[in-house]
């Protein structure tokens, strides 16, 4: 009898135990939240003043958490374009492109935000940081022309006027024509000179009244034709034609210096 009741009170034991275990697994586990990542935690993007806009680059960004992340996406620059604003992830990787207009923007450098926020989410919300640099414009690198370059002188001189160019040569051979009308200072880069490029300082130039001033004599002393004989220099000015020979007129001494 005593035994009877042990196997029933173990039997009973059993079932309890059984019946615990079914109540146990029908209750809900709780979910992780969602959360968001990211990445890359930040962008850099470089252009030249007046150029081309950057290439785009990308912002991923997905759910690291349980549940489904319902996200919304900004910026605070005028600047910086996203090509999506919004999006949901289980886990799955959402893409935003990046891409930055740079019309009418001075060179410098400029920052700006990306926020992403969810509701919901463990860690609401995430920002990423995009750094725009603009560098100045390229300087159009100057055309120097050949003084004996001849040619290419006079098309300058008959066909483009009042285009203003860069000469450069050695003047073999100068001279200050005091007792001519005007007085000029021929400076050649040939010899002969005839039908080569020449410059010429007119005395009206070379001397200033009211008081009387010799600028030429003094950013070349003693004096222009001695200064610059056998000098390299550079001179800058509009290319006139006088009976087939080109030339450029000095009115400032700041239209010729020496390179060597």
């Amino acid at each position: 009898m005593i035994k009877h009741k042990y196997h029933l009170f173990l039997f009973l034991g059993l079932v309890l135990l059984l019946a615990s275990s079914v109540v146990a697994c029908a209750e809900p586990t709780p979910s992780s939240p969602p959360a968001i990542t990211a990445g890359p935690a930040s962008f850099s993007f470089e252009a030249q003043q007046g150029g081309a806009n950057p290439a785009s680059q990308t912002l991923s960004l997905w759910n690291s958490g349980g549940g489904m992340l319902t996200w919304a996406a900004s910026d605070n620059a005028d600047w910086l374009i996203l090509s999506s604003t919004n999006g949901s992830s289980t886990g799955e990787i959402d893409n935003i492109s990046l891409s930055v207009d740079i019309s009418g923007m001075d060179a410098g450098d400029y920052a700006a935000v990306v926020t992403i926020s969810a509701s919901g989410a463990a860690n609401t919300p995430q920002t990423v940081i995009v750094n725009l640099t603009i560098n100045p414009p390229a300087k159009e690198k100057e055309e120097v022309i050949d003084a004996l370059d001849t040619d290419k002188l006079l098309d300058i001189g008959y066909n483009y006027p009042e285009k203003v160019v860069t000469v450069e040569g050695v003047i073999v051979k100068t001279y200050y024509a005091k007792k001519s009308k005007g007085q000029p200072t021929f400076l050649d880069f040939h010899d002969p000179y005839q039908g080569y490029f020449t410059c010429i300082i007119w005395k009206e130039d070379r001397q200033t009244d009211e008081p009387i001033r010799e600028k030429f004599i003094e950013a070349f002393p003693p004096n222009p034709e001695t200064c610059l004989l056998n000098k390299k220099v550079k001179v800058k000015g509009k290319i006139e034609i006088y009976k087939g020979t080109p030339e450029i007129i000095l009115h400032d001494p700041s239209q010729i210096w020496i390179v060597e």
